[in-house]
Parts: structure tokens; sequence; C-alpha cells
């Protein structure tokens, strides 16, 4: 029982923790930086920590069961879920609210529901096929605002584009991650991806950047890469990881609801963001529509003897 509560303790810190990365990430863009740099910034920021916790668990001598096969798809996942999605997300807010962004990327669970379906062959209930058109409902609520008769925003446009192209990348990763955590644990299968994933950023950077672009920005760049670095990357992908391990993934999911009103929230107060009464009418429905999937899927696992 003790477990459990702290698993849920873990998950609403570790989501909360989360949501402030679109916070950083727009208060940065006040200033003149780029996309990647913002993001090599973060990775930066975050690796050493990375490589420090991968040290630490090495020397415990904890055994990895993984084949090269198991290797290859952590560096797949890690591309996909901490490169890709990273770089869209980044992206994308560059065009959209940071409070939009989030009720968009929370709609990430339902991809994982129809690309499970696709991929897996797993089954999807009517109950779940019944959120997930609850949730693209809200999805129209959220945007509602820059609809004009036929015609949306072209900025807009691209910002949400990017944004649910992150959310597909995300989902991509968890249905990986849930095939692979178990051949390496859930700590060094993190450190894993997301020093991979580290390295990827940096890598584009250098390739695509000068050494002196990034010594040569304003000091609240620095302090905004660094916080999301650590503060909305290194400590909450370890709780986030310790509450699936305690809790499931499912009841994880749940308790990040508090996710976008936690944003939605933080960007009213720093980036004077408001939403209009049928965005919030949106965000009801999406949050209710990925809680209800996340309860359907333990529900479905109980009736399997699984959990």
């Amino acid at each position: 029982m003790k477990k459990h509560y702290i698993g849920i303790l873990l998950a609403l810190f570790g989501s909360l923790l989360y949501s402030t990365k679109a916070i950083f990430v727009k208060l940065a863009y006040q200033y003149d930086v780029d996309t990647i740099t913002i993001l090599a910034l973060r990775m930066l920021s975050a690796l050493p920590f990375y490589l420090l916790i991968q040290l630490i668990y090495r020397r415990r001598g904890q055994k990895i069961t993984a084949l090269p096969r198991h290797w290859a798809g952590l560096m797949v996942a890690a591309f996909l879920g901490y490169y890709l999605a990273s770089f869209l997300d980044f992206w994308g807010l560059q065009f959209i609210d940071a409070s939009v962004e989030r009720l968009i990327l929370f709609t990430y669970p339902t991809f994982i529901v129809i690309i499970a379906r696709v991929w897996l062959k797993e089954p999807i209930t009517k109950h779940q096929l019944g959120a997930i058109a609850l949730s693209y409902i809200g999805l129209l609520w959220v945007f509602s605002p820059q609809l004009t008769e036929f015609s949306i925003d072209k900025a807009f446009l691209t910002g949400a584009t990017a944004i649910l192209g992150c959310a597909v990348s995300f989902a991509l990763y968890m249905i990986m991650s849930q095939q692979l955590i178990s051949k390496f644990g859930a700590t060094k299968y993190t450190g894993y991806a997301m020093t991979f994933a580290c390295c990827l950023v940096i890598g584009h950077y250098a390739a695509t950047e000068s050494l002196d672009h990034i010594l040569s920005l304003e000091k609240p760049v620095y302090l905004y890469g660094f916080s999301m670095g650590i503060i909305a990357t290194v400590i909450p992908s370890y709780m986030i990881n310790a509450a699936i391990n305690a809790i499931g993934a499912s009841r994880t999911a749940i308790i990040a609801s508090v996710g976008p009103v936690s944003t939605i929230t933080l960007a009213y107060f720093l980036l004077d963001e408001r939403l209009t009464w049928a965005q919030w009418t949106g965000t009801a429905f999406i949050i209710l529509s990925v809680t209800f999937i996340s309860l359907e899927k333990i529900k479905l696992r109980k009736k399997r003897g699984l959990s």
C-alpha cells in the first residue's frame, strides 16, 4: 500500500514538472533564439545527469538481458520520443500558445490505442472508440477560435500540425518502450534512451550551428535551457518511470491529467495566455476522454488477470 501511495505522488509531481516545459520554451522564445538552440541547451543540461545516474547504476552490476535487436529498438524509440517528438514540439510552440500545445499533446494516448490496433492488432472497444471521438471533438473546440468559416490561421495550423506529429511520435515511443523496458530495467532504459536522444540533438546542433552562437545567447535563455533540462526533463523522466513501475502506466496516465491544467494555469500567470469558453469545453472533453481510455485499459488488464 505504501508503494502505491508513493507511486501516486511520483506521478503527480512528475506530471507537474513536465508541464513546465512548454512555459520555459515560450519564455526562451521571447529572445532571439531558434528551435534547435533551445533544444540543444535542454539536452546539454540534461546529459551530464543521465550519464552520472547510469554510472551509479552500472556499479551496482545489475544484469541486462537485452539483445542487439533490443538495443536497436531502444535507439529507434529514443529517436522518436525525445529527438523527433521534441523537435516538433519546440518548433510548434513558435506558432501556438503553451496551453493549446499541452492540450494537443495530451491526446497521445488516443494515438497509442489506434497505433496498437494497427501495429499490434490489439482490439479497440466501443468505449475506447467513443473516448477517442470525444477527444477529437475536444480538439475541434480548442481549435475553434482559429477557425473562420472554412479556413484556419496558417501559423496556427503549422504549429498544431507539428504538435500533432509530436503526439504521434511520442505514442510510438511509448508503445516501443512497453516492449523494451523489461529488457533493460526502467531506470537504465530511461538513461540509455535519453543519452542517445541527447547525442542526436547535440549532433544536429553541431552540424547546423556554430559554437559561437550558443556561447553568445542572452543570460535568461541559459537559465530557461538549464531549467528545462533539469526541472522539466531529468527529474520528471525518472519520477514518471518510477510511478509506472509502482502503479502501472494506465493509472499514471490518469494522474497525468493534472498536466494540461497545470500548464494552462502557469501560462495564465507567466505568459498572459487566455482560453476562451469553447477551449475550456475542449479541455474538459480531452481530459475526460484520456482518463476514460486509461480506466478502460485498467479494466481490460484486470479481465486478463494482468493487474
